[in-house]
């Protein structure tokens, strides 16, 4: 073999090698830098009138007067979002009786498809504290905006689409206020001890 081709396949194995350290390491960097994008000082938030999964008006108010968690997401999310409202349900039924203390949110991204009635038959899998949120779509890219929530429309084939976008969940003291985020991904036991200490607030 000659020099000059033992260099190159030198050069494609470590490049390979850097692009895969990248990969590894990059999605970790990347969601810290959204994780601290946010304090317990971040005034998130705006007034907004939508509509619930059981079709009624709900406005910012329903999130004053107990603590509440936040996650915002679309249905035809192919692993994400069903991943983190199943996890969420867990933690709410760990939570025992005191679950009643907190209320949920799943902020569809998606309002186009995802009527009030779709989004009350898809949540229906799910723990019954979690009650969906839909509405017109310049107010929910709104609303998402200004929880610092990203979210772009990825074209599929033909008309089809999904959706890239933050997949925290925000924990909200009983004020309404942010109190800070949490991970999906995060340990079980983490996430349940935080959502535990949300109650106290």
């Amino acid at each position: 073999m000659k020099i000059n081709s033992v260099r190159a396949l030198i050069i494609v194995g470590f490049s390979i090698l850097i692009l895969s350290l990248i990969g590894l390491f990059l999605p970790n960097i990347l969601k810290k830098d959204i994780q601290t994008h946010y304090s317990s000082e971040a005034k998130l938030g705006i007034p907004f009138e939508l509509i619930d999964s059981n079709g009624n008006k709900i406005t910012e108010a329903a999130f004053v007067g107990s603590p509440a968690v936040l996650f915002f997401g679309f249905i035809h999310c192919p692993n994400v979002c069903p991943i983190a409202l199943h996890r969420l349900s867990l933690l709410i039924e760990k939570l025992g009786k005191d679950q009643n203390k907190l209320n949920a949110y799943f902020i569809t991204l998606d309002p186009e498809r995802d009527s009030w009635k779709v989004l009350n038959n898809y949540l229906s899998a799910f723990n019954n504290r979690i009650i969906g949120i839909t509405g017109e779509s310049k107010k929910i890219k709104a609303l998402a905006k200004s929880w610092g929530v990203y979210s772009k429309k990825v074209p599929l084939d033909g008309e089809n689409y999904t959706i890239d976008h933050t997949s925290l969940i925000f924990l909200l003291k009983s004020d309404g206020n942010f109190l800070k985020t949490i991970d999906f991904e995060d340990d079980f036991e983490i996430s349940l001890k935080e959502i535990k200490k949300l109650l106290k607030f």
